[in-house]
Order: C-alpha cells, then structure tokens, then sequence
C-alpha cells in the first residue's frame, strides 16, 4: 500500500522580523518612519496608546490592535505610566492583511496568550540593543543561548496571531467561514473598508488610483473587485454617495447650493448643479424648495 503525501498549504508566512519593541510606562513619541516591504503590528496590552499614520491618529485601549501597512510614515506615543504596548514589524507572505490596515480590532484571549508567549521567546532569542527597555530591537543577533527552534516557535506565534484576526473579521453569526469561503469573505470586507474611507473622504478630490494606492491594490484589481462586490464601480459609488449627502443637506436647510458644493468637493457650485441635476431631475435649489414645501 503507497500512501502518497499531502504539501500543507500556508497562507500567512512571516519571513523576517524588522523590528520588536515591548514598551511598559510612557513613551514619547517614536520618530516618524515607515518600513519599504515591512507591515507593523501595534497592540496594546494595557493603558492606551497612540498611533498616528498619514498624520491621523488611532487611539488604541487596553485590547486593540492596529496594522499599519509598508510604506506609511508613522509614529507612535504612550502616556500613560501603567500602559504597556508591544509593537513588531514583519515581512509576509499573502495579501489578506490590506483588507484590514486601516481597521482597530479587539484581540480575543487566544490571542493575548500568543501576545504573552511571543515577548518572552523574542527576548530569548535575540541579543538586546538597549538594555533600558524590556525588549528594544531595530537589529538582530541571535543569542548563543537561545532555546532550540524558538525562531521558529516566533514565526508560529506570529502566523497564529495573524490568523485569528483575519478569522475574527470574516465571522458571520459566531462561525468561522470555510476556506472555500474565506476569500469571498476577505474582498467583502476589504471593500467594507474601501467604502467607508470614500464616505469619510467626500469632501475630498477623490481619485480611484490614489484609493487603489491606499489599499496596495492596482487601480484595475481594485476596480475589478469594487464592481463585482457593489454591483457599481468606484466612481460611480462616489458620485451617488455625494448626490445622497447632497439631498441630506438640502433637506436640512443649513447651507446654500455653493456651501454644499463645496463641502462635498466639487470644483464649483455650477458642477455641482449639473450633476445633481442629471442624477435627481431637477437643480439641487428647486430640490430644496421641493423638501421646504412638503414639510
């Protein structure tokens, strides 16, 4: 009898460490930098901490994990003297994390005792650059004394970190979705977060390269997967979300044509009342008169 072998496949493979650092008290800010290929894990384990990319700030309390992906100037800032924050860069296999970069999650307990086990094996493993922190590493010599395969044991730690947040995302109704599923499940929510950035960004020029950028997807990629998840492209879902925010604020009475126009990034009122009229039928002036009269 031949029993023929099974390659196991691998979806999320750490290949290097660029930094580790495991800071417990305040902290001042860290020196704006970004890592080429490198993503960075920032996990607060007590206290708060602040994280500040593209020069927006992420506060993360006791249970929140924050990625900031490759090629993003970042800093980060620790107040509090009880807080204690652990923060890793890596390189990786796959493209699940994009969907996830600009999302703060709760750690489960599963994953605070992954927390809990890696520290240690990290600080076991390499020699310490500064020996004033607990764990301060921007290069690595591995230590003489280390235990067998804790390198290793790292990169596991690491993956299953990792893994259980990109379950955790695409949970639906408690269960864990089926690989067969989970791809689905990660575009779904990648564009979650696609739409979400456009509707907090109306006001703004936006353009689907620059957005495409943003995820580390190419224009076309993203367009593609946009379309086959909403049923619309990316234009077409900016211009309608600003014709629905338009008609809001119409209804509202708050502000003029030009006011609107210009909160919601159109280059002129006279734009403006071209598109909405083309979407809504009528001038976004009749509109509001419309709204006024059946109040």
């Amino acid at each position: 009898m031949h029993n023929e072998g099974y390659s196991l496949s691998r979806a999320i493979s750490i290949r290097e460490l660029v930094t580790a650092d495991y800071i417990i008290g305040a902290h001042p800010n860290t020196s704006t930098h970004s890592h080429e290929d490198a993503w960075e894990l920032c996990c607060c384990l007590d206290g708060e901490m602040i994280v500040t990319k593209n020069q927006k700030r992420l506060l993360l309390k006791k249970g929140d994990i924050a990625l900031v992906q490759p090629q993003t100037d970042h800093d980060i800032l620790v107040k509090q003297k009880t807080a204690a924050v652990f923060v890793v860069s890596f390189t990786c296999s796959g493209e699940h994390l994009r969907s996830i970069q600009d999302s703060i999650l709760t750690f489960t307990d599963e994953q605070l005792r992954l927390f809990h086990k890696i520290i240690p094996e990290i600080e076991r493993c390499f020699t310490q650059t500064d020996r004033r922190r607990p764990l301060h590493l921007f290069s690595f010599s591995p230590s003489a004394t280390s235990p067998f395969g804790t390198e290793q044991m790292i990169c596991n730690y690491l993956e299953q970190i990792i893994i259980t947040m990109l379950r955790n995302v695409t949970m639906q109704d408690g269960q864990i979705i089926r690989t067969e599923h989970f791809k689905d499940a990660m575009q779904g929510y990648l564009i979650e977060q696609v739409q979400n950035y456009i509707l907090s960004h109306l006001d703004k020029k936006l353009v689907v390269e620059e957005i495409a950028a943003r995820f580390h997807y190419s224009r076309a990629r993203l367009s593609t997967l946009f379309k086959a998840t909403t049923g619309v492209s990316i234009n077409r879902f900016i211009s309608r979300e600003r014709i629905r925010r338009a008609k809001f604020l119409l209804r509202e009475g708050r502000l003029s044509v030009a006011e609107i126009a210009d909160l919601l990034g159109y280059p002129s009122p006279q734009y403006f009342t071209n598109k909405f009229h083309k979407e809504v039928g009528i001038p976004p002036s009749k509109y509001a008169g419309a709204t006024e009269k059946d109040s």
